[in-house]
């Protein structure tokens, strides 16, 4: 089938975990027999109009830096490509003030799948939410509750992210990793310190301060640990000023920003993967857990156990043979389990083997492709 994805929002190619998911799953669709169109944000002013990338014919929408929170703005030229492409199914990553691909596959008759990832429906945390209850008219609500009806289709890294009754028309798709590009390094001596690595956006929620304290507090106890802190963000600045007051300022390196093709190079050189977040930054998780983080997926596909908060959501996608959990928010017992695990070099070689076998078995990104392609037939079969 032909399919345009729609993305208009987002830079792709990005290192961003939306950049990468829209590009890994339209190359997964694509490998599978499809044609497929993206559309999404320019990285930069320089990029030609039309790409491909990996058989994805790319098409990049110009850069409007002051209009890139109002996604619906763009429906024009989105709606053009449309018509150039003349696509069998349209789908569109969910924004709150996106829906231009919506619009688009309205205007040209065919089916339109919403990729929800991020809340589409309200929650009590959501500043956005009460103002817009405030107003008479409540646009955000409408707009919302419009591009909602409009999709024939839903899949999401959650259901709980969708109004209750359009759950049982949901698909669950969590992210994925290509397990071609990331795979686990030569085997690391198990002499020297336990290397960890930590990957990125720093933002509040991601739990780099609890990190770098765990760190610290393990190294202080006696735990031989080296930890190296790819990529920046808001918290970034403070996790490194509170690792360079310490004693273990040299077995801590914040190495900032990294092209998204170096990332396996990192992972490959590392024992364990930590993905430690803290859940009560992000009011938008009273919802409940709906995150799908890429980044463990990739460590999974380099080989790397996993250390990461206790979450139900989280113990349902790494079984213990492939992961340790902590209490969230508790840094206290992220160290105690960093310094438990320095001295486990057997146990983590064998983990590692798990967490490959896992990788391909379950997070590729080909089979989470073949799941949105069964979404994608299902709403072509509703027209015939």
């Amino acid at each position: 089938m032909r399919i345009l994805y729609v993305a208009a929002g987002t830079p792709i190619p990005g290192t961003h975990g939306g950049s990468v998911h829209a590009l890994q799953l339209c190359r997964g669709l694509a490998a599978a027999g499809n044609e497929v169109h993206l559309v999404a944000q320019a990285p930069d002013r320089a990029a030609r109009p039309t790409a491909v990338l990996d058989d994805v014919i790319l098409h990049a929408l110009p850069r409007r830096p002051l209009l890139a929170q109002l996604e619906w703005t763009l429906w024009r030229q989105v709606r053009r490509i449309a018509r150039q492409v003349r696509p069998d199914v349209v789908i569109e990553r969910f924004y709150t003030f996106g829906g231009t691909g919506l619009l688009a596959a309205r205007a040209i008759g065919v089916p339109a799948v919403l990729e929800v990832n991020s809340p589409a429906r309200p929650y009590p945390g959501s500043l956005r939410d009460r103002l817009d209850a405030l107003t008479l008219v409540r646009p955000i609500h409408r707009w919302r509750h419009w591009q909602l009806g409009t999709a024939c289709r839903y899949y999401s890294t959650a259901a709980v992210l969708l109004p209750e009754g359009l759950r049982q028309r949901t698909t669950v798709v969590v992210n994925g990793v290509d397990c071609q590009r990331i795979r686990p390094g030569a085997a690391l001596p198990d002499s020297g310190p336990l290397r960890c690595v930590f990957v990125s956006s720093f933002r509040p929620w991601h739990g780099a301060a609890d990190l770098v304290d765990a760190t610290i507090e393990a190294m202080a106890t006696g735990a031989d640990l080296h930890l190296t802190c790819i990529g920046e963000g808001p918290t970034w600045e403070e996790a490194r000023r509170r690792a360079s007051r310490s004693a273990a300022a040299e077995r801590i390196a914040f190495i900032g920003q990294v092209p998204h093709d170096e990332i396996p190079r990192h992972l490959a050189s590392s024992h364990l993967g930590i993905a430690p977040f803290s859940p009560r930054h992000f009011r938008a998780l009273e919802l409940g857990w709906f995150w799908s983080p890429i980044k463990i997926f990739e460590y999974l596909a380099a080989g790397l156990p996993v250390l990461t908060a206790d979450i139900p959501e989280l113990r349902d996608l790494l079984p213990e043979t492939v992961a340790r959990f902590y209490p969230a928010d508790d840094a206290r017992a992220l160290a105690v389990q960093l310094t438990s695990l320095a001295g486990q070099r057997a146990e983590l070689r064998r983990a590692s083997i798990a967490a490959r076998q896992l990788a391909e078995e379950r997070y590729a990104w080909e089979r989470q492709a073949a799941m949105v392609d069964g979404v994608l037939t299902e709403a072509l079969a509703e027209l015939r």
